[in-house]
């Protein structure tokens, strides 16, 4: 009897708290307006101060892998292909010479890091952890703020989808 009291009483304070995520490339995505379903916003990361406007999803989306690349977290699963004459080493996101660490290591040192699970948005607020790149899209883990919902998505069309439900309800 006592045992099963217990048990709701930490269920109830389980299900009360507040759903956090903790990684080194954690994005806070604030939706600021609609216009027809394709969502403005800023884009917050925890190694600048000053947001990253976007102005639609697939704004959103470039900007997000740009930063990926920038980071080298998460690595990408698939080189991008070349179409034309030269090398790849003139493409943009290879990786640079920064001894045994990742950029994404050298940059946080160099920047410090900042909570980004505060920002809000007007219409929503979604923390969002990419943790793979395979298969030419993303995987990992997005939380709606204001209802405090944690989804995993499989590749980057879901977390559209599930960004998008979350803001139509």
């Amino acid at each position: 009897m006592i045992v099963e009291f217990f048990r709701r009483g930490l269920k109830k304070d389980m299900s009360e708290s507040k759903q956090m995520l903790f990684a080194r490339n954690l994005i806070c995505a604030c939706i600021q307006s609609d216009d027809n379903a394709d969502y403005q916003g800023l884009i917050y990361h925890q190694y600048a101060d000053n947001p990253i406007p976007f102005d639609g999803m697939t704004d959103f989306m470039m900007k997000l892998e740009e930063l990926y690349d920038e980071w080298d977290f998460p690595q990408r699963g698939l080189a991008p292909r070349m179409f034309k004459k030269g090398s790849r080493d003139d493409i943009s996101y290879k990786k640079k010479n920064f001894s045994d660490k990742l950029p994404i290591e050298v940059i946080s040192e160099a920047n410090g890091v900042r909570n980004v699970q505060n920002k809000k948005g007007k219409l929503g607020t979604f923390v969002i952890q990419v943790v793979y790149r395979q298969n030419s899209t993303w995987q990992g883990h997005v939380i709606h703020q204001e209802k405090n919902e944690k989804v995993d998505f499989v590749s980057a069309l879901e977390l559209v989808k599930i960004m998008d439900r979350a803001l139509r309800q």
